[in-house]
């Protein structure tokens, strides 16, 4: 038989249900597999990569409230302490505040960090960043001396204990707790540094934020053995 160039004929019958028939279940099923594995690959690295990002967050918002502090200490001639309240329970967020108000007579700021009041500076950051006493931070040795010379009889001051205070000069203070009525600074203290480690603990990844003598606010990260300027 001859067939002209261009001239179509019919399939047989079994040939069209051949090319006409969808995916078997086996290759649904192949598909599927292929689509949970790639899910179950992806999903720690964005979890990883949103704590981390929590923690870079909370680090960069606290960094930021400290130049705002040392900003208005200047400008109004006062001592201004920053605070890092915990969760209140069942909030997904913890809080990060200026003390600023109220502001008496005595030069005194603030209401000793008892909680924000109308007016004061504050962020929040996510519950899973916390803030650890220094005794419990890893390898601060490391990180004090790259933060201080080695001959400076200073040792920095643990925010988890003591709040992070500007004075009118700019310059970090340790606070007064003897004086009532807000933060004042211990103007015979002498030069004062502070330091403040912040916790990822869903990723157990750690950073810091420090404030040198001078007044200069850094922040790092700890690389698991040791800690790297930002």
């Amino acid at each position: 038989m001859f067939r002209l160039e261009g001239s179509h004929y019919p399939l047989p019958a079994s040939q069209r249900d051949r090319k006409q028939a969808g995916f078997s279940l086996m290759e649904l099923l192949l598909v599927v597999i292929i689509v949970l594995i790639a899910v179950a690959v992806a999903v720690p690295s964005d979890l990883s990569a949103l704590r981390m990002g929590h923690l870079r967050g909370a680090a960069s918002d606290y960094a930021g409230l400290l130049e705002v502090a040392r900003s208005y200490a200047i400008r109004d001639n006062r001592y201004y302490s920053t605070y890092i309240l915990s969760a209140a329970t069942g909030s997904p967020v913890a809080e990060l505040y200026v003390d600023m108000l109220p502001k008496v007579l005595t030069g005194a700021s603030g209401n000793g960090g008892t909680g924000v009041t109308t007016g004061d500076p504050v962020v929040t950051i996510e519950s899973d960043v916390v803030v650890i006493a220094a005794t419990n931070a890893p390898n601060t040795t490391n990180l004090q001396t790259q933060l201080l010379p080695s001959t400076t009889p200073v040792t920095p001051t643990d925010t988890s204990v003591t709040a992070m205070t500007f004075g009118p000069r700019g310059l970090p203070c340790t606070p007064n707790s003897n004086i009532t009525g807000g933060t004042v600074c211990n103007s015979s203290g002498g030069p004062t540094a502070f330091w403040t480690f912040l916790k990822n603990t869903q990723s157990n990844t750690w950073e810091a934020v420090t404030v040198t003598p001078a007044g200069r606010i850094e922040k790092w990260m700890y690389t698991g053995s040791a800690w790297k300027i930002l």
